[in-house]
């Protein structure tokens, strides 16, 4: 059943750690999200997740077809969110697209492994957590 209420934006990191390693607990994040709640995308973050993706260092793990195969489910199964509004937040500002998705979805959480992002949490009321916190806390509230 779809959670509404719950919208996250996963950083690329998380992403490729679901992808390389399909039983990590990012991984469990990114399926949960899929069949429980929303994840949200932006056009910058699934440009930079297929550019990340196309590195030479990945092609042992993923392979051209498979890559536009994820590109196609997110465009699918994932809620496209215009940036409306950009923020300049974070000391990397790289990762000022994850801050601009989570604002402009309304996201309720945004799921990452990087210190950039975490020093800042909460932006308003949306949680920034690792992904081992986030699971802990779904799973609690079962």
């Amino acid at each position: 059943m779809i959670n509404s209420s719950i919208r996250l934006v996963l950083d690329t990191n998380i992403l490729i750690s679901s992808i390389l390693s399909p039983n990590s607990i990012p991984a469990q994040v990114l399926n949960w999200g899929e069949n429980t709640g929303i994840i949200l995308y932006s056009t910058d973050t699934l440009m930079e997740l297929l550019s990340v993706l196309s590195r030479k260092k990945f092609a042992k793990y993923i392979e051209p077809k498979e890559i536009n195969e994820l590109s196609e489910r997110i465009k699918i199964n994932w809620h496209c969110v215009p940036i409306i509004q950009r923020v300049n937040l974070c000391r990397d500002e790289k990762d000022n697209k994850f801050i601009d998705l989570a604002l402009n979805g309304r996201a309720s959480h945004l799921i990452t492994g990087d210190n950039d992002l975490l020093v800042l949490n909460p932006i308003q009321d949306i949680s920034i957590l690792k992904p081992r916190n986030f699971w802990d806390l779904v799973n609690d509230s079962h």
